[in-house]
């Protein structure tokens, strides 16, 4: 068996095709050049399809894509083997390549008519001509109707911003209201001190300006305004946080730095006639969480460092931050009254009051609200306090939570 398979590739008993053309050499080039021409064409055409059926293989089914290319392919080494046999009678070869071929342009032309149906259906150049002059129209209709819809659109936003306008004036309304319906309403006070503080001093201020003609009117009336905004934002967000067990944190990129300083806006006037001795030294660090709940926090923890400084002592508050490999590290440091250590674990307890004999005011309400502000952000707070010098709490901002420096903070 093997030496029948053998014969067909055995050259001993043929002659070259040359011997045929008498070895002309003028006929030897020109079918030597034909068949080498047509072989590399015939490979580059399948290079062609297939690249087509990668790009596009909506147009060209994969099975067609390979038959063709097979094909083709197949037709080519007919050629290159008939360069050779110019030289070398391997005839017996070229006829498993021709009988190859003509396997393969059977299945070719086998599977061509079977695609014929489906291309059949495809619809004409004409017919789609006409789709995309409908598609026209009914774009056409679309922008029409589009643009009465803003036409309504612009009517619904007049009317909705004069009803928001009036609405809004009433919900200022209630929201001095509520102050007085809830818990929380008095916790807000705590809050609203040094705002309120500000917007009646200010005023007092502008309007003294106003009297005597004065430039600093714009910039009372200003800090009037700015000052008004925040308290009424604090009270919202105080309300808000009515139940802050069911409270959902909205993240969004903040500078720590930022909004340490914002915090101390509030505290401005206090400050200032307090002659309080405030440094910050925090690096540009950039983390996701939630604006009011740092507020909250912050705010809590430096008016407690302002409020409870003994009068004869100038309040002296130290703020820092730094990053490690685990967490971001805020400290805030005062020389306040302090309190005994072994009641750390009780402050952050609602109502609970270390100096009920004192007479500074106080509602045992804030590091209580701290503490689930913290918890809420997924943040951890320590505290070290000595009694008569000063308190020391420590909060760690998870690594996860800290972005690229010089985020931009709301």
């Amino acid at each position: 068996m093997l030496n029948k398979v053998l014969l067909y590739f055995e050259t001993n008993s043929f002659l070259a095709h040359g011997y045929c053309l008498t070895w002309r050499t003028d006929l030897i080039a020109l079918h030597a050049v034909s068949d080498f021409l047509i072989f590399s064409s015939y490979f580059v055409i399948p290079t062609a399809i297939i690249y087509l059926n990668i790009k596009r293989p909506d147009l060209i089914g994969n099975r067609i894509a390979f038959l063709f290319s097979s094909f083709i392919i197949a037709c080519g080494l007919t050629h290159l083997i008939g360069l050779i046999t110019l030289w070398q009678p391997i005839y017996g070869f070229e006829g498993i390549i021709k009988g190859a071929t003509a396997v393969i342009s059977g299945a070719t032309a086998f599977a061509s008519w079977m695609l014929m149906p489906t291309a059949l259906k495809l619809p004409s150049a004409a017919t789609l001509h006409d789709k995309n002059v409908a598609l026209g129209k009914s774009m056409e209709e679309q922008r029409r109707a589009y643009e009465e819809l803003e036409l309504i659109k612009s009517e619904l936003e007049q009317r909705i911003l004069q009803r928001t306008q009036e609405l809004q004036e009433k919900a200022e309304a209630l929201e001095r209201m509520n102050i007085s319906l809830s818990q929380y309403a008095h916790f807000a006070s705590h809050d609203l001190q040094e705002p309120l503080r500000k917007i009646v001093s200010f005023s007092e201020l502008a309007m003294e300006e106003a009297e005597t003609g004065g430039p600093d009117l714009g910039h009372y009336l200003k800090t009037i305004n700015k000052s008004a905004s925040r308290a009424r934002s604090l009270v919202r967000n105080v309300l808000h946080h009515a139940e802050m067990d069911r409270y959902t944190p909205d993240p969004h990129p903040l500078s720590l730095r930022r909004e340490t300083e914002r915090a101390l806006e509030t505290f401005e006037l206090s400050i200032r006639d307090l002659e309080a001795d405030v440094s910050i030294d925090i690096p540009d660090i950039g983390l996701r969480a939630d604006p009011t709940l740092v507020l909250q926090i912050f705010q809590n923890l430096i008016g407690n460092s302002l409020k409870y400084t003994p009068s004869h002592r100038t309040p002296k508050i130290s703020i820092s931050a730094s990053v490690n490999q685990d967490n971001a590290e805020l400290v805030i440091s005062d020389n306040g009254i302090g309190f005994d250590p072994a009641f750390k674990e009780r402050i952050f307890l609602p109502f609970t009051r270390l100096h009920p004999g004192s007479r500074i005011d106080g509602t045992g309400m804030g590091l209580a609200i701290v503490a689930k502000a913290l918890n809420l952000l997924g943040w951890t707070i320590s505290v070290e306090s000595t009694e008569g010098q000063g308190t020391t709490f420590r909060i760690s901002i998870p690594i996860d939570q800290l972005v690229a420096e010089g985020a931009p903070a709301l």
